[in-house]
């Protein structure tokens, strides 16, 4: 094949093609897109551990150059390194040029927090877990230099569950743990003066380009947590899975458009409950204070654990205790962690080579 040909003009089955040719991982068994990236994921086969992996290459934006689209790229990888190592976020293991593409390569879990909301399966202990979780991944971001991730939403909460991997593990429901994943748009509005984000999570300084901060995450996690306890049904009022992104049953197609977003935050992000959703009042109270307009009135990262934390303790009291057990133990684990360089020499050598191909 040409390799001066333009990969991003193939259709999906032929970049499958070129892709299970070129990396030899097996058959890819799902293509998906996202806001900055497309995703392939192969089947290595039963006999392989881990069995599934995937590859994240950036995706073409309107007018956006390809050097441009690179260089973003570039930078959402960059990013995620500086997050390593903790076990609530999600990173690359390997990376390499394709026909002159940019690729990073991932463990594929199989599941997000978008499946579990749409299967309304969890007990309410791990729906608390999962919410603990993803606080203290993004603590560990923040801490690395994060503001704001821009794009939190359950898709972009990856699920491993680890009760598949060790045995003996107390009869609890606290073992689904989360990778926040995809930092396509993290620090978009500082990098690239880009404010946008995926329209049911975006704060109002989004939608208005006033600076961001962690609290714009915050107000995301508050419409995920209101998704959590309610089976799927956003703030706003509607079961957000039947009317985005795709209406179901031909339902209104509005809230595809901005307009009906902007309205809901201009009214000042109302929560609408309707007769069949029940949910405790102290809940209910502080999805409110997440999602007040004003950034600086929304509880902090460290407020919203507290209360989680809380929640988890009033409802069982053991699973509270290991949960707490882990965060202490993963956080000693990633503290632990010195640099790339010094810990995974392997990464380091091949993401310098990589970034130099892309300067």
């Amino acid at each position: 094949m040409d390799e001066n040909f333009n990969f991003y003009e193939l259709d999906a089955e032929s970049k499958k093609g070129v892709l299970e040719d070129y990396y030899g991982r097996g058959e890819c068994i799902l293509q998906t897109s996202g806001m900055c990236g497309e995703i392939f994921v192969f089947d290595q086969g039963v006999n392989t551990t881990p069995r599934y992996s995937c590859i994240k290459l950036p995706k073409p934006i309107g007018n956006t150059s390809k050097e441009e689209i690179e260089r973003r790229f570039i930078r959402e990888l960059e990013l995620q390194l500086s997050f390593y190592y903790n076990k609530y976020v999600h990173w690359a293991f390997d990376f390499d040029s394709v026909f002159n593409v940019p690729v990073a390569s991932f463990r594929y879990w199989g599941n997000d927090l978008n499946n579990l909301i749409e299967r309304n399966q969890p007990s309410q202990v791990t729906k608390l877990s999962l919410l603990i979780y993803t606080c203290i991944g993004l603590k560990h971001c923040y801490d690395k230099g994060l503001i704001a991730h821009q794009d939190l939403k359950p898709a972009n909460i990856f699920i491993q569950n680890i009760k598949n991997d060790f045995v003996g593990l107390p009869d609890l429901d606290i073992y689904d743990f989360v990778k926040i994943a995809d930092f396509g748009l993290a620090n978009a509005f500082k990098d690239y003066n880009f404010f946008g984000g995926s329209r049911p999570y975006m704060a109002p300084e989004q939608w208005n380009e006033n600076q961001l901060s962690q609290a714009t995450d915050i107000f995301a996690l508050g419409v995920i947590f209101f998704e959590l306890i309610t089976n799927g049904h956003h703030p706003v009022g509607i079961k957000l899975r039947d009317f985005w992104p795709i209406p179901k049953n031909e339902n209104s197609k509005k809230w595809t458009r901005p307009a009906g977003w902007k309205k809901w935050i201009e009214d000042g992000c109302e929560i609408v409950l309707s007769e069949d959703i029940t949910v405790d009042k102290e809940s209910l109270v502080f999805i409110k204070k997440m999602l007040n307009v004003n950034p600086l009135q929304r509880p902090s990262i460290d407020d919203t654990l507290d209360f989680l934390l809380n929640q988890l303790k009033n409802i069982c009291g053991k699973s509270h205790s290991q949960v707490e057990f882990l965060i202490v133990h993963f956080e000693k684990q990633s503290s632990q962690f010195v640099n790339l360089e010094t810990d995974w020499p392997y990464l380091y050598k091949k993401w310098n080579e990589f970034k130099k191909t892309y300067e």
